[in-house]
């Protein structure tokens, strides 16, 4: 697959002659997801073509991405730290890239934070920890009206200012819009650093744009290398027809689970250090994309869960072995690891005489082997995802490929998978509750049906009615 990326994407497991039990895919019904597919990248493609979805686009910003570098190079210079300042899509994807090249132990930059939440007691103390004196900050939000993060870049622009007076500014950077919205104002108004958000990308789409770029080349990732891999990516999808094509069998498959089979719930099982904070990173970006009513008012949507092999195989697995058939299954690897050991030859019980002189690898590739084959024999529909390496290529490859097969899957079930409704209602009530211009009437409506709500709350404690001691 391509000239420097290699996977392995195996299906079989969801073919109807390879799993008993009714839940695999016959050929009728494949034959149906994959049309269904075809004609839906034609209308992403349409979509593109207008200038409405720009993902497809990114992995080719090589200039932009080698400026970035440059820029990073110069900040490393100066500073030690950089901390992100964003949430959802402006954070998981810049956490899910570094963790799974290997963080701080693999890449030699700056050492980097995430701030992706405004609980006092997770920020406060991440704010205070930070030598401001030697941190740059990166402070990300498309519309610039995202109320989390500007609370975050208050707190950080006053502990600045506290640290370094006028030169404050020389810290921040603003990832944001081109021409509008209220970072760009602040942008202006101050003479700030920025970078600029493609308009036709959202956030969970836009790891491989500047909101990602960004912050990833000052920790030291090779983010060229990054787009390269998703540029081979890209070019496969294109350019490779039929069930060869790994992007639309995939798609076909997920969307044929969705709607012709639903089962209600994907896991992702990962199998490798890093890949859980991926695994955060699809989770946002398939659950976001997918989850939607439609126009006729139905709605559509799979709930993505996440599971850490081996680990959740002992708190987990039960549930998805005996439990309700209303999952389907990804389990995910990196072809091969980077540490090498063995188990030394005495010092276990002996009824694991076994594990004597086996390298450790070869017992976490059996329970990833053991993990399928127990959910197969219970009729479980299951894809094999294998990365072939840890490195910035097989990683933006990987990235782009969900980007494709969500957005596909979306399409074929008859929903926009770029916008997010559900979650700008919530927005709207959050700031309303903040006391928000203009929407006094929105805030009285919400308290009023608040109020109207029966209380069956248990208070031990605090405000607690007293109570007499038993004799």
């Amino acid at each position: 697959m391509g000239d420097g990326i290699r996977f392995r994407f195996d299906f079989s497991l969801v073919g109807e002659s390879n799993l008993h039990g009714g839940d695999g895919i016959g050929a009728p019904a494949f034959r149906a997801a994959m049309w269904k597919v075809d004609k839906a990248v034609q209308e992403i493609e349409k979509k593109h073509e207008r200038g409405e979805v720009g993902f497809p686009d990114l992995p080719f910003l090589v200039k932009e991405a080698r400026a970035i570098a440059r820029d990073a190079s110069a900040l490393s210079k100066e500073y030690t730290h950089i901390l992100v300042l964003g949430i959802g899509g402006s954070a998981l994807g810049t956490r899910a890239v570094y963790e799974a090249v290997g963080g701080e132990a693999a890449r030699r930059g700056m050492k980097l934070s995430v701030a992706d939440n405004v609980d006092p007691d997770e920020f406060i103390p991440l704010l205070r920890a930070h030598p401001m004196k030697r941190t740059v900050v990166a402070a990300i939000s498309k519309s610039g009206g995202t109320a989390e993060t500007n609370a975050q870049l208050s707190m950080t622009i006053a502990a600045l200012k506290k640290a370094v007076g006028p030169q404050w500014k020389e810290h921040l950077i603003l990832i944001t819009d081109p021409v509008k919205g209220v970072f760009r104002r602040m942008v202006v108004a101050e003479g700030l650093k920025s970078y600029l958000v493609p308009p036709n990308v959202g956030g969970r789409f836009s790891v491989l744009s500047p909101v990602g770029l960004v912050p990833l080349a000052a920790a030291g990732v090779r983010v060229e290398r990054l787009l390269s891999g998703a540029a081979q990516m890209e070019s496969v999808f294109l350019h490779t027809k039929g069930t060869d094509n790994p992007v639309r069998f995939a798609a076909a498959v997920y969307t044929h689970y969705l709607l012709q089979n639903p089962k209600h719930i994907q896991v992702w099982f990962t199998y490798g250090a890093g890949l859980s904070r991926v695994a955060e990173w699809w989770q946002q970006l398939w659950a976001e994309s997918l989850g939607k009513k439609r126009k006729d008012g139905t709605s559509v949507g799979q709930t993505p869960a996440r599971a850490v092999g081996v680990t959740d195989q002992h708190s987990q697995a039960q549930l998805y072995q005996d439990g309700p058939s209303d999952k389907v299954f990804t389990f995910v690897r990196w072809m091969k690891g980077r540490e090498r050991g063995s188990v030394p030859d005495a010092g276990f019980a002996p009824a694991m005489t076994m594990l004597g002189g086996r390298p450790l690898r070869d017992l976490f590739d059996a329970e990833f082997e053991g993990t399928i084959g127990a959910l197969w024999s219970a009729g479980r529909p299951i894809v094999r995802m294998e990365i072939g390496e840890r490195n910035e290529e097989h990683v933006g490859a990987f990235l782009h490929f969900w980007e494709w097969v969500t957005a596909i899957v979306g399409e074929c079930a008859g929903i926009d998978p770029f916008d997010q409704p559900g979650v700008e209602e919530g927005k709207k009530i959050a700031r309303a509750l903040m006391g928000e211009k203009g929407s006094e009437k929105r805030r009285q409506a919400f308290e009023e049906r608040v109020a109207g709500i029966r209380r069956a709350e248990i208070r031990i404690g605090e405000d607690a009615p007293a109570r007499k001691r038993r004799r």
